[in-house]
């Protein structure tokens, strides 16, 4: 698959948070969303890390690949149309993203697809799992993941507008080598990818905006506070209202465990 931008370009553009140009220019741009502030609660039922065993039953085996990353499944659903995602490994410890679409809720599955090939990591299953969301007004389906690619690392954005049936090149969201997650929101045409910034020196959380169906991110910015270090973000779009949850990083005192930090906040 190609890229939208030249891979010299794109990681000039696209390594670092908003303030990335900041050494060159005498402030920051304006952040994209007018945020709201931290607010905390326990973890619910849900939530992204908890699981359902439906999810992994029957997962077929990905042509070119020896293990099936079952932790690392996702899934998207809105009426009878149902979609899982995963990593598969090969046997040289690099990934492909599979994906399967299942048109009755569940009960009968459509043969994998493999989304993206062009991981060349040695970790195996051992890294962060994708992200999906599926918009049934539309039909559009948007992926995010992070993945260690001949031309760089960095986490990817990908998006079919017709359930899954073809994806449109890779759209690259961030540069960085440290494997990080991400999530991705949608609305119509507007998307909201959020992640781990695998440049920063604490843990904290970036976000992109689209509006033009991940085409273009024509917007970047910062979710946490330097001060509030976080790990393993997720995401929702209610029109112009953004909110993002997080898990406190490990530098926040009194709020480990199963608290969950998040802010909403509305795209200017």
């Amino acid at each position: 698959m190609r890229f939208g931008l030249g891979y010299a370009a794109a990681r000039s553009a696209l390594v670092g948070s908003s303030c990335v140009t900041a050494l060159l220019t005498t402030a920051c741009v304006k952040e994209p969303v007018d945020w709201g502030d931290v607010s905390y609660r326990g973890s619910q039922l849900g939530d992204p890390d908890t699981r359902s065993a439906v999810l992994s039953a029957n997962l077929p085996a990905v042509t070119g690949t020896v293990a099936q990353c079952l932790r690392s499944i996702r899934v998207a659903s809105a009426d009878s149309d149902l979609f899982r995602l995963w990593w598969a490994a090969r046997s040289d410890s690099s990934v492909v993203l599979a994906m399967q679409h299942s048109r009755d809720g569940g009960i009968g599955w459509e043969s994998p697809i493999v989304v993206e090939a062009r991981d060349r990591g040695p970790r195996g299953c051992d890294r962060p799992a994708p992200g999906i969301v599926y918009d049934s007004t539309r039909g559009y389906l948007h992926l995010v993941y992070f993945i260690e690619a001949k031309d760089g690392a960095g986490v990817f954005f990908a998006h079919s507008m017709d359930k899954g049936g073809m994806f449109h090149s890779p759209v690259p969201v961030v540069y960085g080598n440290a494997p990080v997650a991400a999530s991705v929101a949608a609305n119509g045409d507007s998307v909201v990818v959020v992640f781990e910034d695998p440049n920063a020196t604490a843990p904290r959380i970036g976000i992109v905006l689209s509006h033009t169906t991940g085409h273009i991110f024509e917007e970047r910015g910062d979710v946490t506070p330097d001060d509030v270090p976080a790990v393993e973000p997720w995401v929702t779009l209610d029109h112009r209202k953004v909110t993002v949850w997080w898990k406190p990083g490990e530098k926040a005192a009194g709020q480990s465990g199963d608290r969950i930090a998040y802010r909403s906040g509305t795209w200017r």
